[in-house]
């Protein structure tokens, strides 16, 4: 069984603040150290369940935040970014069994997070498809599913975990805090470390094979900017429709092609 663990901060148990995400700020550093134990908990519930080969993708800015001395042997880690439109699912493919979601947070516009936004808080206010407002949760269980590979678990925010099991009912879910304002109350960090190794522990002992995709026979992405110069340089991406001084619409049939459009018009 090969799985792939996506990671990031933002969902982390105890995270409210900015300068906690931030590479730049000191604050970070505890939070990389909470990171790196909450993938290294899915790391050896996966182990348990029988995994044979597991990849990392650390998802949070730069990149370089987990550290690889305190994940198991079995582990290949992806630092940095590859320039895939997969970005955060990055070498993603058919040969994987199951995709696992760590520390992931709630979309652009929800309460749900202080920390809440959709591949960037700086360029999104929202991102919808087929009508919907998504979240970096929902745009990567398509492209997971678009290589046939189902996605098993999710921890992160309350209203993240409740959203994406209206979106995906089999999914095995751990929520580490829940937004109020600028702030948020989360369990105790062990009890979020040891929640994550026995729920990935069960969600990978699971009938995979059994567990549906997320699909749909076409995709309507809408994105709406917070600033419309970056809908009117966007807009010239081939297909693009600005609909709106902030908006921009795109639709196909492949999600690759959706994933290739998030990842050069939102920059």
């Amino acid at each position: 069984m090969k799985i792939y663990i996506s990671a990031d901060i933002e969902g982390c148990a105890g995270m409210a603040a900015p300068s906690e995400a931030n590479p730049e700020h000191s604050d970070i550093r505890y939070f990389q150290e909470q990171m790196t134990l909450e993938v290294n908990a899915a790391c050896e519930g996966a182990l348990a369940a029988g995994a044979t080969e597991i990849y990392v993708k650390d998802a949070h800015w730069t990149g370089r935040n987990i550290n690889p001395r305190r994940l198991p042997k079995q582990v290949r880690i992806i630092r940095g970014w590859t320039g895939h439109p997969f970005s955060m699912m990055a070498e993603l493919d058919r040969t994987f069994s199951g995709a696992v979601f760590i520390g992931y947070h709630d979309r652009a516009g929800s309460g749900g997070n202080p920390l809440a936004h959709t591949f960037s808080g700086r360029v999104v206010s929202e991102m919808r498809i087929n009508g919907v407002p998504v979240s970096e949760f929902h745009v990567n269980t398509f492209i997971a599913s678009s290589v046939s590979v189902p996605v098993l678990f999710l921890s992160g925010d309350q209203k993240l975990c409740d959203t994406a099991k209206r979106f995906h009912e089999t999914l095995e879910v751990v929520p580490t805090m829940t937004g109020i304002g600028a702030a948020t109350v989360s369990i105790h960090p062990d009890l979020a470390i040891d929640s994550i190794r026995a729920g990935v522990q069960r969600a990978c002992a699971g009938d995979i094979k059994r567990i549906p995709l997320p699909s749909a026979s076409a995709y309507a992405i809408e994105i709406d900017f917070k600033q419309p110069e970056g809908a009117y340089r966007s807009s010239f991406y081939p297909g693009v429709k600005q609909v709106s001084d902030t908006t921009l619409a795109y639709t196909s049939k492949d999600f690759f092609d959706i994933a290739t459009m998030i990842h050069y018009c939102v920059r």
